[in-house]
């Protein structure tokens, strides 16, 4: 059973894997693969933290439907899980992006628990395969 997360309207590749661990590497550790991983901790540090600030207006923008709202959160979060790796967070929060911009996704009451979801799955995946 997938765990990706799944919003009516909302159309991605949702067998997509959650990390690319070589598009990390590549951006971030170089051809060497350095092993200091200092860059990736404070960028990690800094998406998780941005992120989760980001998130916390969730349940107000939600409840007032408010899909612009909606929308800019996602598109803060997408370019930083693109930089680390986060492939399935970043396709999902494209194609809510995609859904606003169509009008497909108009009501948004029930879309918090699975951007929530994705943002944690990727988190959790990310600090494991770090050892963060």
């Amino acid at each position: 059973m997938s765990t990706a997360p799944k919003i009516k309207h909302v159309h991605y590749d949702e067998t997509c894997p959650i990390m690319d661990r070589n598009q990390i590497d590549t951006l971030i550790l170089g051809d060497e693969g350095n092993a200091d991983t200092t860059l990736v901790r404070e960028l990690f540090d800094l998406f998780v933290n941005e992120g989760a600030t980001k998130l916390e207006a969730l349940p107000t923008v939600c409840a007032q439907g408010d899909v612009q709202e909606l929308r800019s959160i996602v598109h803060f979060i997408v370019g930083s899980a693109c930089h680390l790796g986060l492939v399935r967070l970043a396709a999902f929060y494209r194609a809510i992006e995609r859904a606003v911009d169509e009008q497909q996704l108009t009501d948004i009451t029930e879309v918090e628990a699975p951007i929530r979801r994705e943002f944690e799955l990727a988190r959790e995946a990310f600090r494991a395969d770090f050892n963060l």
